[in-house]
């Protein structure tokens, strides 16, 4: 990149300019499954409780899982700051392919030359927007003997 530290849209990286862009196909997780959800979480907390007061380990062991999987499902549906996240959107394509492909191109690059690809991994930020912002700038002799 010719501009450290300036970030780029992951979808201008997935796409060429002038693509069509189409809209979200929706929240990952709808309001009122969400809501369901939060319930659960509250109901099985307090069942955890009964459950470990009556030394019941395998109910306890149960709901943890229940629990586990509940956390599990609502850290998916929300992005940062909490807001919902959206699903089948081009931004969201563009995002999780991008940075699929940029970690496993540093991931070929490190085998390659090690050095080069730890400062990567440490240098570029993915997500909605890219960024490579190394701390200090690098100047790299990227020839492979």
């Amino acid at each position: 990149m010719t501009q450290p530290g300036r970030p780029v849209a992951a979808l201008d990286l997935a796409a060429p300019a002038g693509s069509p862009r189409q809209g979200s196909l929706g929240e990952v997780i709808d309001a009122q499954a969400r809501a369901a959800y939060r319930a659960r979480l509250t109901e099985l907390e307090s069942e955890l409780d009964a459950a470990d007061a009556a030394g019941d380990i395998g109910r306890s062991a149960r709901m943890h899982a229940e629990r586990d999987a509940l956390i599990e499902q609502l850290s998916a549906a929300y992005g940062l700051g909490g807001r919902a996240r959206r699903t089948g959107g081009s931004a969201e394509r563009a995002r999780t392919a991008v940075t699929g492909r940029i970690r496993d191109a540093i991931r070929r690059l490190e085998a390659a030359h090690p050095e080069l690809g730890r400062h990567l991994s440490r240098a570029v930020r993915t997500g909605t927007f890219c960024v490579y912002d190394p701390e200090p700038p690098a100047r790299w002799d990227v020839t492979f003997r």
